[in-house]
């Protein structure tokens, strides 16, 4: 385990900033309720509902989910082409809450942090936090999937105990203590799969923490002055991974900064500009400035602006309503008098707006443009739901009198539309094949 040396400087500033923005921002949102009364954000699991920034989301919307996951994964791509690994420096959990704990620790036992001699009780009170940190952050993670106030509420009664998240947020809470705790770099540089490939992302002109080994190699030999390294290896007590940046871009590196600091640091006391910094390699080699427009960039610009413009249009032309229809294979289509047909059909309707709203059912022959009686049991075909609730019933279609011709077609192309009675021009519509029986 590594415990790296404290570091001040301008990147540690904009980190603590970013970070402490990205924490609050964590710890917060479970616990914003919008006015309509639906979560900021939550995955309700048993309830197959996601709530987002006041939008509802359900399983069966599948298209949504494959956009969201290329534009994590394109975004992944494109920001890693241009600026290295921001990501892993500046917003991945396990190097914030690596910073938080050794926080923590140097808090409590100061210089003694991280060394054998520390005191007993001095160690167990950190280990104590740990495990009080983990506790809240898991607390907050299990909070984007149960309500938060229902949890804190079940906790003050002491009844919590026998619900499942108690068991789950016991779980992250061992997890994040025992991996933030003393797994910690060795997660970063042989369990991440980002720093596998983040190498395939980025090329010579990607802006990351680099070592300007034009200025700064050879190092400096006891008193010979070569190079403008110094040799001092303050790059590699600060580093929270333990690497030597001035081996170049390796997989246990990621991007924090700390290494900029200590060079700016040492050699503003040379009177020379720091040989580590956020460069490009070309920029080193050639001296020339950045390309950011580049193949690589452009492609992954383009992918990600067409999933994005997708995105777009699928949100903003989605109806907030679904329905699933299935006609009813244990009573197929009958002909009654008058050349009518009668169908039983199973509808599995739900409202996925963040408020209540009034339906109503109605039914056509598409094939020959007639409409087609249902039979619901509501009056008027209509009924409420409020913001995620389901209804499941079953209806009846009753046909209108059908020409020996279109007794004879074999089936019937029909649809069932659901359309919202304060909102027309919002409706969803099922297609139905119904058999028709010959006589």
């Amino acid at each position: 385990m590594i415990i790296s040396r404290p570091q001040s400087g301008k990147v540690r500033t904009r980190r603590n900033i970013v970070m402490s923005f990205l924490v609050g921002l964590f710890l917060v949102a479970p616990w914003v309720v919008l006015p309509e009364g639906s979560p900021l954000i939550r995955l309700d699991i048993p309830k197959r509902m996601f709530h987002l920034f006041g939008g509802l989301f359900i399983p069966q919307e599948g298209l949504i989910l494959w956009f969201f996951l290329l534009t994590m994964g394109l975004s992944l791509f494109f920001f890693t082409s241009v600026i290295g690994r921001v990501w892993c420096g500046w917003g991945c959990p396990q190097t914030i809450y690596t910073d938080l704990f050794d926080r923590i620790g140097r808090f409590v036992l100061d210089s003694k942090y991280g060394k054998k001699d520390a005191s007993i009780i001095g160690k167990y009170t950190v280990y104590f936090l740990w495990i009080v940190v983990s506790f809240i952050a898991s607390f907050h993670w299990i909070a984007y999937f149960v309500s938060p106030y229902e949890m804190l509420a079940d906790y003050m009664s002491l009844s919590a105990f026998s619900e499942t998240y108690f068991y789950f947020t016991l779980f992250f809470t061992a997890a994040m203590f025992i991996d933030i705790g003393f797994i910690r770099e060795q997660f970063c540089r042989y369990a991440c799969p980002y720093a596998r490939f983040q190498t395939l992302l980025m090329d010579e002109h990607s802006w990351n923490v680099t070592y300007d080994f034009k200025r700064g190699e050879p190092r400096r030999d006891g008193k010979t002055k070569i190079g403008d390294c110094i040799a001092c290896n303050m790059c590699v007590v600060v580093c929270p991974t333990g690497i030597d940046i001035r081996d170049g871009l390796q997989v246990g590196c990621v991007a924090c900064g700390k290494c900029v600091d200590a060079c700016t640091s040492i050699m503003a006391k040379e009177n020379k500009k720091t040989l580590i910094g956020y460069f490009s390699l070309k920029q080193i080699e050639t001296g020339d400035k950045i390309k950011w427009v580049r193949p690589r960039t452009v492609v992954y610009a383009i992918l990600l602006g067409v999933v994005l413009t997708g995105a777009s249009i699928q949100l903003l032309t989605r109806i907030p309503m679904s329905m699933i229809a299935a006609s009813n294979k244990s009573m197929p289509p009958i002909l009654i008098p008058d050349n009518k047909i009668r169908a039983f059909v199973a509808l599995r309707i739900q409202n996925i707006a963040p408020v209540e709203k009034e339906f109503q059912l109605t039914a056509f022959d598409t094939r020959h443009g007639k409409e087609i009686l249902i039979r619901s049991g509501e009056e008027n075909n209509q009924f409420t739901l409020g913001s995620g609730e389901i209804k499941s019933i079953s209806v009846v279609l009753e046909t209108q009198t059908l020409s020996e011709q279109e007794l004879n077609e074999g089936y019937l192309p029909g649809s069932i539309v659901l359309k919202n009675t304060q909102d027309p021009d919002e409706k969803l519509e099922k297609k139905l094949s119904l058999s028709l029986p010959r006589k």
